[in-house]
């Protein structure tokens, strides 16, 4: 569900009520989900931790894989009691896999634009290079791929719920130019307010 990276949700504290639990976003890029994966999300998450990036009081429980979620898992299972925050993370992975691919089919059908613009405007005959493209199975499919790629990115970002923009109040720098680590319930209350006051 999230090519060419894994999501994984670390839970700071299992003993928590499953609506009030906080964690931590880890983004692996290029993996594939494995056991391996997993060790390499929590080693990562202990460095982080250890070296002060992440706060002392996180991870009541340790950083085991009994508190590692994959955001692949959680999208395929209905949770109704999952944050704003939570749903914003797996919409935002969901997004970023999107865009992905969406870039890197526009960048492998980069070579046929020639093709394709002397086919639409029809001003002129082909090359023979051109003829050969254009003959060539590999070409279709890399068309398709870039239309079926910028409809599901075009899909997404519609269906989207607005809840990662969360997401994106957690980690933006503040103006020391650090990561900002807040509460989820004051990043939800902030994202609630100008609401409140329109």
């Amino acid at each position: 569900m999230f090519p060419h990276r894994l999501c994984y949700l670390i839970i700071d504290d299992l003993d928590c009520e499953p609506i009030a639990r906080q964690g931590t976003l880890v983004i692996l890029r290029g993996a594939m989900p494995s056991r391996r994966s997993s060790q390499r999300v929590i080693e990562l998450a202990r460095v982080l931790w250890e070296d002060g990036h992440l706060p002392a009081e996180r991870f009541a429980n340790g950083i085991t894989e009994e508190s590692i979620m994959s955001l692949s898992e959680m999208a395929d299972v209905p949770a109704p009691n999952l944050l704003p925050v939570e749903q914003g993370a797996i919409e935002l992975c969901q997004l970023l896999a999107c865009q992905v691919a969406y870039q890197q089919a526009c960048m492998e059908a980069r070579p046929l634009v020639s093709l394709v613009q002397a086919v639409l405007d029809g001003d002129r005959t082909l090359t023979p290079t051109e003829l050969d493209l254009a003959s060539d199975r590999k070409t279709a499919k890399t068309l398709q791929k870039v239309a079926s790629a910028c409809a599901d990115l075009t899909r997404f970002r519609e269906a989207m719920s607005g809840h990662a923009r969360l997401v994106l109040e957690i980690i933006r720098a503040d103006g020391a130019g650090e990561p900002e680590i807040v509460a989820t319930e004051e990043a939800i209350d902030t994202a609630i307010e100008p609401t409140l006051e329109a």
